[in-house]
């Protein structure tokens, strides 16, 4: 108790300190609070000194100390799960972190070494305090010590559905297990279950689960696009973020670096995995969850989405015995989705088949996959060395990411072997100067390539809700399309239903454009030719640019315009303007006001209007030029 005192008279001077109170009303209030044992921080807000903010923001700035606040505070379970209740309430604190030496707590009254003693006792772990309100710490007792009825809240506007744990990580009980399938599990493992549960419901590739400062934010990446689906208090973002990467097998009490996970589970009798990933930011661990999902992957040639032309230049080039065939694109523009189907439209009994991938995204049947491991030395160019000693007929390497790699597979694919990879680069030609940026030779490139398959991934109109419209001319004009172009042409454009969640789309597919490498071709590349000569070529032998086959689905009513220009950029876009006359949108040599950017065509060929260069000002800005 003498400790306390010493801590109580301390603690009088600091706010004496401060000017919130005089020394009259300190020696009142210490008089009062022996008569009815209160603290004295206590007796000073019942005298009206000061205010419980007051004392805890200056004790903050006096002591150094951080100041809890409970509306972006992150209180983690597993630290709660160290205190027993009756301790926190005895000393009005809260445990809000822990790691393997120290644990946070908010108190109400920092300098209380009778409290740090009993924490670091219970504990077994430094005490490292945060000031708070006692007011607040009292709230908050209530609230995570018991969670069942505030997220019940939540909980009941949230869709549920049972999710099983395949393989969990952690041990849990049989009763908790059976509590689950009966949809009664605690409150937190049913939260996770349905954010989990919603996504896949929702066709979603990816579940974000975000730190804002006051909230917790949780999107749902659905064909391409992000969506906030939840917007979680931010009390519940320690229970959350602990319950994932318990069940992911990650180190709950390590925050400051990211962390990698799987998690396996069932659902309505299918297996889906998810891939774990942690980030430190600003407000707390960012998780994004990948839904790996294979009854919903695109992995049957037919499904990509490829054009008769275009399936046909397809098979040409992967139904070959020998030789590498490139996948390019930019991240997420679906390559991986293509090598699967073409390691299923090939696949027999009869073949060996490897594959190399960072990491494994699905299993496929009577396929031998590797995951690369880097941080053990197996990377792309060792896997693929012992790989050759495997006796392959079909190598599959994930991604070519520096010349070794491309090398080594280049010369697999000479001596026998079928190859396939990506590489990230926006056209299939650009792929052939990555090539020849590791370094590898030019006759390596002619004799071993196949081909190159550049694509991007557009969303489907949703078939329910689509309905035929007549585009703006400047909207044609942007995609390049006028006069005889327009024949045939039916355009569509989603309004939104329940089936596409009001999107207007449901589902992607690719555009293409394929080059296949014909004895021309392999001449240019050889002969170290530039890329226009080798597209030149492509165009001449039937190939097209990825934009035609776009157009070509924008005119069959597949996508729309918008959702084309969103995801390719088509040449002559920027050259759409307006005549001044007419208003109509033409497309023609111009000139720009360098004052305030204003368009000017030469003549319009509508209505013959316009003018040549003698325009010697804007007629917009009215600003002189030359």
């Amino acid at each position: 108790m003498e400790k306390r005192a010493g801590s109580l008279k301390k603690f009088g001077e600091i706010l004496m300190a401060a000017g919130l109170i005089t020394d009259e009303q300190l020696a009142l209030a210490m008089s009062m609070q022996k008569g009815k044992k209160a603290r004295l921080g206590e007796m000073l807000v019942e005298l009206g000194y000061i205010t419980e903010v007051d004392i805890a923001k200056v004790l903050s700035v006096q002591l150094g100390i951080p100041y809890a606040d409970f509306s972006t505070a992150v209180v983690e379970p597993e630290a709660v799960g160290l205190v027993p209740e009756a301790l926190a309430e005895k000393h009005t604190v809260l445990p809000l972190s822990v790691d393997k030496k120290v644990v946070t707590m908010a108190m109400a009254d920092p300098l209380n070494l009778e409290a740090i003693e009993d924490i670091r006792f219970a504990t077994g772990r430094n005490v490292k305090p945060s000031v708070a309100t006692s007011a607040e710490i009292k709230k908050a007792i209530k609230r995570y010590y018991h969670l069942s009825g505030p997220v019940q809240e939540i909980l009941e506007k949230m869709s549920y559905g049972y999710i099983e744990i395949v393989h969990e990580k952690v041990d849990t009980s049989t009763d908790i297990k059976e509590a689950i399938k009966k949809g009664e599990a605690p409150p937190i493992i049913r939260m996770v279950n349905s954010i989990i549960y919603n996504a896949i419901k929702s066709r979603a590739s990816d579940i974000h689960v975000e730190p804002r400062e006051k909230t917790v934010t949780i999107r749902e990446r659905i064909d391409g696009l992000l969506k906030d689906v939840f917007h979680l208090p931010k009390w519940v973002q320690g229970a959350v973020t602990s319950r994932i990467k318990i069940v992911a097998g990650m180190d709950i009490s390590e925050k400051r670096i990211p962390q990698d996970g799987r998690i396996k589970i069932k659902i309505e009798e299918r297996d889906v995995d998810l891939r774990i990933s942690t980030l430190p930011i600003y407000y707390g661990e960012s998780v994004v969850i990948r839904i790996l999902d294979a009854h919903t992957a695109v992995l049957e040639l037919k499904d990509l989405g490829l054009s008769e032309k275009d399936h046909a230049r397809l098979r040409s080039i992967v139904e070959r015995p020998q030789g590498i065939v490139l996948a390019t694109g930019p991240t997420g523009s679906g390559k991986t989705s293509t090598l699967y189907a073409i390691i299923n439209h090939i696949n027999t009994e009869t073949i060996n088949i490897i594959t190399l991938e960072d990491p494994i995204e699905y299993e496929l049947k009577k396929v031998n996959q590797v995951a690369i491991n880097e941080k053990t030395g197996l990377t792309f160019a060792y896997g693929m060395r012992s790989v050759l000693r495997q006796d392959p007929n079909v190598i599959l390497v994930g991604e070519m990411r520096d010349g070794e790699t491309a090398t080594i597979a280049m010369q697999a694919s000479v001596t026998g072997h079928f190859v396939l990879s990506t590489l990230h680069t926006n056209t299939a030609v650009s792929a052939l100067t990555r090539l020849r940026n590791f370094d590898v030779q030019p006759y390596m490139i002619a004799s071993a390539l196949n081909g190159v398959i550049s694509q991007r991934l557009v969303r489907r109109l949703c078939n329910k809700c689509k309905q035929a419209y007549t585009p703006q001319e400047e909207d044609l004009i942007k995609i390049g399309l006028k006069g005889k172009e327009l024949a045939g042409a039916n355009f569509y454009k989603g309004t939104g239903c329940n089936v596409c969640n009001n999107t207007g789309y449901i589902g992607r597919m690719g555009i293409f454009e394929i080059l296949v490498c014909t004895p021309q071709i392999r001449e240019l590349i050889a002969n170290n030719s530039t890329e226009d000569a080798i597209l030149k070529a492509s165009l001449d032998s039937g190939g097209r640019y990825m934009s035609e086959d776009g157009i070509e689905k924008v005119k069959q009513g597949m996508t729309s315009i918008e959702e084309l220009l969103r995801v390719l950029y088509i040449k002559g876009e920027e050259e759409v303007f307006l005549c001044q006359n007419c208003g109509k949108a033409i497309r023609a040599d111009f000139i720009t006001c360098p004052y305030c950017g204003y368009f000017m065509a030469n003549k319009c060929p509508d209505c013959g209007s316009g003018r040549q260069s003698e325009w010697m000002y804007c007629p917009y800005c009215r600003k002189e030029f030359a």
